[in-house]
């Protein structure tokens, strides 16, 4: 007996000297949490669209991962698991290494991904001061239900310098959000907001349920200016199944 409590300690004292000894990897979801399990967590917004032939005119990477980097973030770090049966297992997500670029004068910002086989699913991480944020996680559809590009789906209604935007879902019927961009000519973003409704009014929040535009700033349009309008419906996976770009005129 005496031998046997023994042997059960020494079992013991071995698997934790293990658990002391086992390395952490950066690269890793679940391990670059637990190295940074010093720092609040906090959300992200994030989603990616894609198709064969590149969302944004780029056959070399067919997926663009999008996401909204609030203001002071930094280290930002993409993650990417091969199953999506694993959607919620950190550790099966590992760090890879992509092309990554502002879009709309850096309101915005998307990693460009490579080509891959059926399904996979991605994390996005930045941190801000005393926070890491982390998306939830985004399922990439490209191979299996491609972005659809349809702008025959929105209109734009004239109203001087307040025009409306209204449109309508594509052949795949599974969004839950919309997101419209008013941007000038150059790129650069004007607004930036989501709603739940087909519909938007420049610059009336009052069916908005998240802003990206600069509270600092009061947006507004001149009249007799070319802008542009992108509307991206997005799923509860946060793929993105439409989008619409729509080139409008102010009167």
């Amino acid at each position: 007996m005496k031998s046997n409590f023994i042997l059960l300690a020494l079992l013991i004292i071995l698997f934790s000297c293990k658990e002391e000894d086992k390395v952490l990897d950066e690269n890793v979801l679940a391990d670059y949490l637990a190295i940074n399990e010093g720092l609040e967590r906090a959300d992200l917004v994030a989603c990616s669209g894609g198709r064969m032939e590149g969302l944004l005119e780029s056959e070399e990477f067919p997926t663009d991962v999008f996401f909204y980097p609030i203001e002071g973030a930094t280290e930002f770090r993409y993650f990417e698991a091969d199953n999506i049966a694993d959607s919620m297992n950190f550790s099966k997500y590992v760090a890879k290494e992509l092309k990554d670029e502002p879009i709309f004068n850096g309101y915005l910002w998307k990693f460009n991904n490579t080509p891959f086989e059926g399904e996979k699913m991605g994390v996005v991480t930045y941190k801000t001061n005393g926070k890491i944020h982390v998306c939830t996680p985004i399922r990439h559809k490209t191979n299996v239900k491609p972005t659809e590009i349809n702008n025959s789906l929105g209109n734009v209604i004239e109203n001087g310098i307040t025009p409306s935007f209204e449109w309508n879902d594509g052949e795949i019927k599974e969004n839950v959000i919309y997101f419209q961009i008013i941007s000038d000519t150059l790129g650069n973003l004007i607004s930036g907001t989501y709603t739940i409704e087909k519909q938007f009014t420049f610059y009336d929040v009052s069916n908005v349920v998240f802003n990206i535009t600069d509270p600092n700033t009061n947006p507004k349009l001149e009249p007799n200016k070319d802008y542009k309008f992108t509307l991206m419906g997005v799923s509860e996976d946060n793929w993105v199944n439409l989008l619409i770009e729509k080139n409008f005129r102010t009167n």
